[in-house]
């Protein structure tokens, strides 16, 4: 403490000697790790527009607050994913510290001031690639004593919010979990990060968690829930994964309810239980429920019963053993189909031209020997073909006995 008090004074005396911008910068970086802060006084010291964009392009800060801090930001945004020229009037710089990027900063454009003084534009830069490496550094040691916490149904919460306060962190005692995967190939950490930072909003009650090659959210819960219960942010995480990376086809699967600290552990391996038993909703819903499992969590609670095995041979055993004989995927075909009515969008499920989808969802059919035109009959091989994924021993081929 003593130290950190002589080094706060020996800042403050320095500062007392240097040019009002500079000594306005310098403290904004010392009180505060918040980017948009420091941008916010650069803004005022240089008289210009700023924008700051992360490596992927999400936003960490811009000012004003107008339309010309939107366009900085832009331009910033704009820099990292294509490399952007400076527009005439603007300058681009670099944020790094060694061969690591922490971003780009847009500076421009419009007005009748001075262009921005080389040595503030550099004291800036080295301002934001300190602070940032700062976030950066403290971000891994936070995410990774939260991997834990969340990781470990047998965690010790206590211990947690020790180490959690260490880090500046305080943790609240109960969180919405929700699980952000991807169903599609995995995007690079970066924009994953830019998924979920958002410059206009507090971060300490809206977590993100490695966890594994997906993203343990945590809501504290305010209040902000939308119709059907679940906090806003999840809607909003959604929908910017879906933009930043819709290749990677982004899915969240939200929690039912409140957990505890103690809880948390449990209820995210609840959740990545159901991520691993296959997508729900059409390909365009980006955001589920615990509810879109329900039919899957009650069967496999019966799927230790020997008359689990028996409903699957007798619903499809011809079709398991044609894909068993010929090492065919009509099993998924046909669960598509069934999942959902609209057959290009099925055929988008199993990376199928939709003509060739029908045509292995016919074959099937035909298989199987029904049209599956009888509702009765329809849900009982819909049913089948839930099952026969939880079955103990794997499903069996063959007719019924």
């Amino acid at each position: 403490m003593k130290a950190d008090l002589t080094a706060a004074r020996v800042e403050t005396d320095v500062t007392r000697c240097m040019p009002e911008p500079v000594t306005s910068l310098v403290r904004a970086a010392i009180e505060s790790d918040a980017p948009q802060q420091l941008v916010a006084v650069a803004q005022e010291a240089l008289g210009k527009p700023l924008g700051l964009a992360g490596p992927s392009g999400e936003a960490l800060g811009r000012a004003p607050p107008s339309q010309a801090g939107e366009r900085a930001l832009a331009i910033a945004r704009a820099a990292a994913t294509s490399r952007l020229v400076a527009p005439p009037g603007w300058w681009i710089v670099g944020i790094a510290r060694g061969t690591s990027s922490f971003g780009y900063l847009a500076i421009g454009g419009r007005g009748g001031s001075e262009d921005p003084s080389p040595e503030l534009v550099a004291l800036l830069s080295k301002l934001l690639a300190d602070q940032l490496q700062r976030i950066a550094l403290l971000r891994d040691h936070t995410s990774e004593l939260l991997r834990r916490l969340v990781s470990d149904p047998e965690a010790n919460p206590a211990r947690a919010r020790r180490e959690a306060a260490a880090s500046g962190l305080e943790l609240a005692d109960a969180y919405w979990p929700a699980l952000l995967g991807w169903r599609g190939h995995l995007p690079h950490h970066d924009v994953v990060e830019g998924i979920l930072r958002d410059p206009d909003v507090d971060p300490s009650g809206r977590l993100g968690v490695p966890f594994a090659e997906r993203t343990v959210l945590l809501h504290r819960g305010d209040g902000t829930q939308s119709g059907d219960g679940a906090p806003e942010w999840f809607h909003e995480v959604a929908a910017r994964a879906k933009r930043l990376a819709p290749s990677a086809r982004p899915q969240v699967i939200v929690g039912e309810r409140m957990l505890g600290l103690t809880d948390l552990g449990a209820g995210v391996a609840e959740l990545d239980a159901l991520w691993r038993m296959g997508p729900r909703g059409d390909g365009d819903q980006a955001l589920v429920s615990v509810r879109h499992y329900a039919l899957d969590l009650l069967l496999a609670r019966m799927a230790d019963a020997p008359e689990a095995a028996a409903f699957v041979r007798q619903q499809i055993g011809p079709l398991i053993a044609w894909d068993r004989r010929y090492r065919s995927d009509l099993l998924t075909v046909l669960e598509a189909g069934l999942d959902l009515p609209r057959h290009d969008v099925a055929a988008a499920r199993c990376f199928m031209h939709r003509n060739t989808f029908r045509h292995r969802f016919r074959h099937a059919l035909t298989i199987l020997g029904d049209t599956l035109d009888d509702p009765e009959v329809r849900l009982a091989v819909h049913v089948a073909l839930k099952l026969q994924r939880l079955l103990p021993d794997g499903p069996a081929a063959g007719p019924a006995a």
